[in-house]
């Protein structure tokens, strides 16, 4: 292996399109928010996006049954509960700061991983740890674009729980991710299903109290709306490819990209104006996460389990025995 460059190791390039993925969605969200109410939005985003992804998966002969109970779980944090704290929180916030908000995620999932989980790092990692969470400080705690008050306050406090349950959920996928056979399609099929039943509850409820705004909503809003289903499919597949071949401290280290590309289009597509303290904030983000990719995974954290199903035994018992088991059973963002 060359000394110098950029190495992305196997599965670090499906985290990394994840990252990209989710970042987009969090800016297509709220254009979606700006015509339809949070529980519209869920209902086509998870319900919907349920029922075409258990659909094609079923035609497809990959509909397993193996894991879909943990995977149904898993999906009461991703997306479940992370896809109801975050529309919530959009629609009183912007898309630069509920994206910015977002950097906060790889501070919780390293800290769940090195504390749960037993993983170490050493080396530029931490390097890439430090200038990476800096950035993220920079833009969790600088001021944010969009919204007033109160509202805008509490909008940031649900994208911030909305962060909780995404990081519960990366540590809990890495820890059960041997069990799967690496069928990222499926896994991915069962947790939308998961986050959906979690919030039918929540849409029903709204729409009996407020009823619904998607009968009147133009060809934006649909394209917006269907777009963030599309968005969080592939989003969603890709993760679950990834995290396998990756330790969960390092994608969470990769996924710094997300704040960094929903500012971005934010700022190009919905004309917000972050302050300069964010854009400095996501440089510093973008350097760690390049100086993590040259580090390679030698100098990250353990590396993930040989290809065969053995080794990885071996590699899981390893690595994740020194911490107590997860008890949830959360995927994306976005």
């Amino acid at each position: 292996m060359a000394p110098h460059g950029v190495r992305i190791a196997r599965g670090e390039a499906a985290i990394l399109l994840s990252s990209t993925v989710y970042g987009v969605s969090t800016t297509v969200s709220v254009l979606a928010l700006h015509a339809v109410r949070p529980a519209d939005l869920l209902a086509v985003e998870l319900i919907g996006a349920a029922a075409v992804l258990l659909g094609v998966a079923a035609l497809r002969g990959r509909l397993r049954w193996r894991g879909a109970a943990r995977n149904l779980a898993l999906g009461g944090l991703f997306p479940g509960a992370t896809f109801l704290l975050a529309d919530l929180g959009l629609a009183r916030t912007s898309a630069s700061s509920g994206s910015l908000l977002v950097a906060v995620d790889p501070l919780l999932s390293v800290l769940l991983a090195v504390l749960v989980l037993g993983e170490r790092m050493a080396g530029r990692a931490v390097v890439a740890l430090v200038v990476g969470l800096g950035g993220s400080a920079l833009v969790a705690f600088g001021p944010t674009d969009g919204g007033t008050g109160a509202s805008a306050a509490i909008g940031n406090l649900l994208v911030l729980g909305a962060v909780v349950a995404g990081a519960l959920f990366l540590v809990a996928t890495r820890r059960y991710s041997g069990h799967d056979d690496g069928d990222g399609f499926a896994a991915g099929a069962w947790q939308t299903a998961g986050g959906a039943l979690l919030t039918a509850p929540f849409v029903a409820f709204s729409w009996a109290g407020g009823g619904s705004r998607l009968p009147a909503a133009g060809a934006v809003a649909w394209i917006a709306c269907l777009g963030v289903v599309l968005l969080g499919a592939v989003g969603g597949v890709a993760y679950n490819r990834g995290i396998a071949h990756v330790p969960a401290s390092r994608a969470g280290q990769l996924m710094n990209l997300t704040p960094v590309i929903g500012t971005l289009t934010g700022v190009v597509f919905l004309h917000e104006r972050p302050a300069l303290v964010q854009l400095a904030g996501g440089a510093a983000i973008l350097a760690g996460l390049a100086l993590l990719l040259r580090a390679g995974p030698a100098e990250g954290a353990e590396p993930p389990a040989a290809a065969g199903s053995e080794d990885r035994d071996r590699d899981d018992s390893r690595a994740l025995t020194p911490g107590p088991e997860v008890l949830a059973d959360r995927c994306g963002n976005r």
